[in-house]
This record gives C-alpha cells, structure tokens and sequence, in this order.
C-alpha cells in the first residue's frame, strides 16, 4: 500500500508540475476529509487495473480517475490546485494519504466481515440440504419457532 501512496503522490507532483497554468477562477481546494475519500478509491482503482493485464495495458489513468473527481464534484483543475495547496505542507498531505489508507482498511474489515457471513451462510444452506434429504427429516424439529401454536 505504501507504494500506492507514492504512486499517487508522484503522479500528483507531476500534474502539479506540468498543468499548473490551466484553469479558472472557479478552480476549488478539494477539502482535506474529501481528498483523503478520493485517494482512497484511486488506490483501490489503481489496485484493480494493476491486478488485470488486459486492462493495465489500455488503462490511461488521467482518464480513469477523472469519473472519481467527478463523483465528489471536482475536475481536473480543482484536483491540481489542491494538490499544489497541499504540496506546500507535507505533514499535512501525509495525514490526507494515511486517512486514506485507513479509508482502505475500513474497507477491508467491512468486505471482510460480508465474506464471514457470506461463508456461514452457505454452510448453513449445505446442513439444511443435507437434512433436507434424509426421509428421516421433520421440518418442525429444525424451525421449531414456525410451528408454535403460542
């Protein structure tokens, strides 16, 4: 994950760098709670392409996280100047990259816990079929809460 971070940080720098000059007066500093949302779902976009050779090699990334700004309400330029503004702090860009990272492993505890229940679930589907197929089998003695008469 830390090269992640110094994927995007590079990449940011390099933007900064080169399109500094474009833009308007309408150009806005993505907060910093609102960037550290943003990195984090551009590293997990970074992840997934970097996990798919057919994509890693037709993926340009200027293009693929443009829909990420665009979901949050930025562009392009509101995305260089707050990167340049940032740049200007490095403590304060690192605590944006770390809330990301724990943006990420917030994710990871959730996705992992729906896989937890997703595997209980299905062992008890394959108990309930197993059951199901002994002629010896009765309903009430599994779901007694459905036949009582209270």
């Amino acid at each position: 994950m830390a090269g992640s971070f110094r994927h995007i940080a590079a990449i940011a720098a390099i933007l900064t760098l080169f399109l500094t000059s474009c833009g308007g007066d309408r150009v806005k500093v993505i907060p910093r709670d609102e960037l550290a949302q943003i990195y984090a779902e551009m590293m997990m976009t970074d992840q997934w392409i970097n996990s798919r050779p057919d994509v890693r090699r037709i993926a340009d990334t200027s293009l693929v996280y443009e829909p990420i700004l665009q979901k949050y309400g930025y562009d392009h330029q509101d995305y260089l100047k707050t990167v340049d503004e940032y740049m200007n702090d490095p403590e304060r860009f690192a605590r944006i990259l770390r809330a990301s990272g724990d943006i990420i492993e917030e994710r990871l505890t959730d996705l992992r816990w729906e896989l937890e229940q997703r595997n209980r679930l299905e062992a008890l589907r394959k108990r309930i079929e197993a059951m199901t197929i002994k002629s010896d089998f009765k309903a009430e003695e599994f779901f007694p809460y459905l036949f009582d008469e209270a």
